[in-house]
């Protein structure tokens, strides 16, 4: 099913509803007021929030003129890119001007250079283009909320490389551009979640090396063993970010996590056999950065003392 589209005062009133009606519809939690002027005929808690965000954009768009292009957060929605930890009660539109960007309380209008080769229709909605969307987000965003932003649209083939590039180029003026810089410099197509893209911020902000990303592990023979998210070839560690926690179990098939459960300390008995220590993470641990370096410190610990006993040789391994 998909988003319920705003429903215009206008429009309600010419299907025979009044404004005491539509009052009446929103108090009883029927309908709920998206933006002044325009509802939505679904209560506001059966729709996520990016479902809310995607009715707040077509009720704007409606109510500005041709010249504004949804940009920002909204433009993720619109690229359907992840806004973890990103504000989703206001729309955001760019307008390219020299000046006029203002803030409301459900609208932040941005004042800036935008090329026509910038802007892209997607589904009768103008947005910026999603390398232009990265850029921005990068500029004005917290560094671990553009990373998973950005490393998304790499993993998915929104943009490239190359055209973040001639983005951070064209942006040298712009505020936020050393802070875009380091972003870009950062991200990675191969992290494949915003759990990875996490992960792969926590063990920075910890000091790690960088690590080899989606490092395929291989048996002596050559076989294949298992994908890890992060390997640390100099430490004997493999970390692994754990979506299990994510996803609800469903009630109907228990059996079906007992499975994943067993698979995943499967597989963690295999990496140990071939010298490699695991590390997991699960969603709610992430926040804790300082997590990321103990457990990878002990974790290298081990690998340590293993290899002082002559027990520890590095496995095959495959990017």
């Amino acid at each position: 099913m998909g988003t319920p589209q705003p429903i215009s005062r206008r429009d309600a009133l010419a299907t025979g509803l009044s404004d005491s009606d539509l009052r009446r519809l929103c108090r009883h939690g029927l309908w709920h007021r998206v933006r002044t002027g325009h509802y939505l005929s679904a209560p506001a808690e059966t729709l996520s929030a990016v479902d809310r965000h995607r009715a707040l954009i077509r009720a704007t768009i409606t109510a500005t003129t041709d010249a504004a292009v949804v940009s920002h957060v909204s433009a993720l929605v619109g690229h359907d890119l992840p806004t973890w930890r990103i504000r989703l009660d206001r729309a955001h539109l760019t307008r390219a001007r020299r000046n006029g960007a203002r803030v409301g309380r459900l609208l932040v209008v941005h004042a800036g250079q935008l090329a026509a080769d910038e802007v892209v229709a997607v589904a009768g909605i103008r947005y910026t283009t999603a390398a232009r969307t990265i850029l921005d987000i990068a500029r004005t965003e917290g560094f671990e909320q553009a990373v998973a932003a950005g490393d998304a649209a790499l993993h998915r083939g929104a943009t490239t490389a190359t055209q973040l590039r001639e983005q951070l180029h064209r942006a040298r003026a712009r505020p936020g551009y050393r802070q875009a810089a380091q972003v870009l410099t950062f991200l990675d197509g191969r992290s494949s979640g915003v759990g990875e893209s996490r992960l792969r911020v926590a063990m920075a902000a910890a000091g790690l090396p960088a690590p080899e990303v989606k490092a395929r592990i291989l048996s002596p023979d050559n076989s294949f063993v298992a994908r890890v998210d992060c390997l640390f070839p100099e430490l004997g560690v493999a970390a692994d970010f754990d979506p299990r926690p994510e996803i609800d179990p469903d009630p109907g098939h228990p059996e079906a996590a007992e499975r994943a459960a067993f698979a995943a300390e499967l597989r963690d008995d295999r990496l140990r056999a071939l010298g490699w220590i695991p590390a997991r993470w699960t969603w709610d641990e992430l926040d804790d950065p300082a997590e990321a370096a103990r457990r990878i410190t002990t974790a290298a610990e081990v690998a340590a003392r293993l290899t002082r006993h002559g027990r520890w040789v590095p496995a095959p391994r495959l990017r």
